[in-house]
């Protein structure tokens, strides 16, 4: 079961009975608001978090997630472009025994660990688009 789709389904049906109580267009809007608010809570405590965590100024904890971000971009160009020169080079080596020794990389994990950790930042790009980013 996945509570994302839970938590705004439950929200939902509660509204709608809530919808039956209020008698005005600006009340509903008011609670409506008010459970978007409540769903977007972790979100907005999850973004606190990250940029309280990138202002430490200790590697071990400002460093962890561009740390795994770099991970992330060598493996893939290990899996996507180097093995497949490495391959190509032992080829022409006649070592195709090598080849079968090159470890292989399961890239769907990596791009979801990626896309994650660009979830945020693609999040405020579209605040930015449309305008409503807040300026510092």
């Amino acid at each position: 079961m996945n509570i994302n789709k839970l938590i705004p389904d439950i929200a939902g049906s509660i509204m709608s009975g809530l919808d039956d109580l209020f008698t005005s267009d600006e009340e509903r809007l008011k609670a409506h608001n008010k459970t978007l608010e409540t769903l977007n809570q972790p979100h907005i405590l999850q973004a606190l978090t990250t940029l309280e965590e990138a202002k430490h100024p200790s590697i071990f904890v400002s460093g962890w997630r561009p740390g795994l971000g770099w991970l992330c971009v060598g493996l893939l160009t290990y899996a996507w472009v180097l093995r497949d020169l490495i391959i190509i080079g032992l080829s022409l080596a006649n070592r195709p025994d090598v080849v079968k020794m090159l470890p292989t990389i399961d890239t769907s994990q990596l791009i979801t660990l990626v896309l994650t950790l660009l979830g945020l930042g693609g999040i405020r790009t579209m605040e930015k688009m449309k305008g409503v980013a807040r300026q510092r």
